[in-house]
């Protein structure tokens, strides 16, 4: 149910790259058969990169739609659902077991972004996330597109416990036009002790190339 792809480095330290939402709709009143992204932007970006790494699909996606328990709800009004987060925690903590990591850095790219902050009350050894673009306001987020509520937005706009020990290290652009830094101002205001920067000459998809090995390594114990 979970694509796994491994650079091929091991370290003690290991970078959990999850992607963002992909094709959930492919008309307003239309599910996607397969939610994959056409432009996966984390995995381009993460061949820059030369340590410990390991691109994880979210469940459902790249070509497992039709795997058994996949539901269209796992890729549109549930896509930031408990059920979610606890199957990417369950993947990401055999992973990091799998390649011998004694810490972990999750990163999230736009809905990815939803997803690794929710992973952090269940990921083994984490340390660090890092957000790309992150959609850190889901209820925000579809109020200021006109869309339909997702289901258990509160798991990531509410207040989930902060975990001692795991640094927060959000990354946004200016001219984002999907996610407008604006619209998870209240993220912020509710999370003081968490890190925000917003960068410019990029879009929600382009030019992150020029800023990705500050942003993965920013805050990195290791």
């Amino acid at each position: 149910m979970h694509l796994q792809l491994w650079n091929g480095v091991r370290g003690s330290h290991l970078r959990i790259y999850i992607e963002g939402d992909g094709t959930p709709w492919i008309r307003k009143n239309r599910v996607s058969i397969d939610p994959t992204p056409t432009n996966p932007v984390l995995l381009r970006l993460m061949h820059e990169v030369d340590h410990p790494a390991v691109y994880l699909g979210r469940p459902c996606y790249f070509g497992t739609s039709t795997d058994s328990g996949c539901d269209p709800r796992w890729w549109t009004f549930e896509r930031y659902s408990g059920t979610v987060i606890e199957s990417m925690c369950e993947a990401a903590n055999k992973i990091a077991r799998q390649y011998g990591a004694d810490t972990v850095q999750l990163v999230g790219y736009s809905g990815g972004g939803s997803i690794v902050v929710g992973m952090r009350s269940c990921t083994d050894g984490l340390k660090l996330i890092t957000t790309i673009a992150g959609n850190l306001d889901p209820a925000a987020w579809t109020d200021y597109h006109g869309y339909s509520s997702l289901h258990d937005e509160s798991l990531i706009s509410g207040a989930r416990s902060m975990r001692v020990g795991v640094t927060e290290v959000h990354w946004q652009c200016a001219d984002d036009k999907n996610i407008p830094p604006e619209i998870t101002d209240q993220y912020f205001t509710a999370r003081p002790e968490v890190k925000r920067h917003i960068v410019e000459s990029c879009t929600h998809a382009s030019g992150w190339q020029q800023y990705f090995l500050e942003m993965v390594e920013t805050g990195a114990t290791q």
